[in-house]
């Protein structure tokens, strides 16, 4: 009896340390925009001026493509079930390896800066990213800030390669 009331607080142990399961299941509210809805996603980007094209990542889930200050860039969905009821966003951009993209480089740019996370993969390409949850639904005026705050993360990442040597575009 002790064996099995040790292993069944071991098995509890495990599934309560699993990340619960977040997807965004109830309906996308009006005026409000959701990962969980898409198109409201490329509706707030066209209000706010941008272009923006939906389609679909690798992996099925929806993605936005769309551009700001010179750089295209990509919206990936993420906490997506079976495509759908997705609950966040990435804010996406890339440049391929052309020798100068480092650890470092990406250090410089992430130590002075609050949003937008730059790394360096290990094929040596450079990305931007920033993240967002939409969980319950962002209302316009939230996310149109949110979309402002990444054309200014754009708009300093110009900036920042004039200082430090602009990365090749990605393929």
């Amino acid at each position: 009896m002790r064996y099995l009331m040790a292993l069944c607080g071991i098995m509890l142990g495990l599934f309560a340390s699993q990340p619960a399961a977040a997807s965004d299941k109830d309906p996308c509210a009006a005026g409000m925009v959701c990962a969980s809805k898409p198109t409201t996603i490329v509706d707030a980007l066209q209000a706010a001026g941008f272009r923006a094209t939906l389609s679909k990542g690798e992996d099925g889930d929806p993605k936005v493509e769309s551009s700001a200050e010179g750089y295209k860039f990509s919206i990936f969905f993420y906490g997506c079930q079976k495509a759908e009821l997705c609950d966040s966003l990435q804010f996406w951009i890339s440049f391929a390896d052309d020798g100068t993209n480092t650890p470092e480089l990406a250090n410089k740019w992430n130590n002075k800066r609050r949003f937008g996370q730059m790394a360096v993969s290990d094929a040596k390409s450079l990305s931007m990213s920033y993240d967002v949850t939409t969980m319950g639904g962002l209302p316009a005026k939230n996310f149109a800030d949110v979309i402002e705050w990444w054309a200014t993360m754009l708009g300093e990442l110009g900036k920042f390669f004039k200082e430090n040597g602009p990365p090749a575009p990605a393929k």
